[in-house]
């Protein structure tokens, strides 16, 4: 699974790629390594703010600052075909 997103920071604005995603967290694709705090956009689904949990020379993990179940499983499930 891939879903395009953007990243909100303290600097700016980055276009990230989404590799995995749950209702506490999600995997994304960087081109830089940013602070701690952070906003993912997921148009057209919303905002999820979070923090960056790890991070390694490829990806980095984002733990959201409160549970997403409802949401991201439409998500899920949008990138999936199945939705309603």
């Amino acid at each position: 699974m891939t879903l395009k997103a953007e990243v909100s920071f303290g600097e700016g604005e980055l276009d990230a790629k989404i590799y995995d995603l749950s209702p506490s967290g999600a995997k994304l694709r960087l081109k830089k390594n940013l602070l701690k705090s952070i906003v993912l956009s997921i148009p057209p689904f919303g905002v999820f703010e979070g923090e960056v949990a790890w991070t390694d020379e490829e990806f980095i993990g984002i733990k959201f600052n409160e549970d997403h179940k409802a949401i991201i499983n439409l998500i899920l499930e949008h990138v999936a075909g199945t939705a309603p």
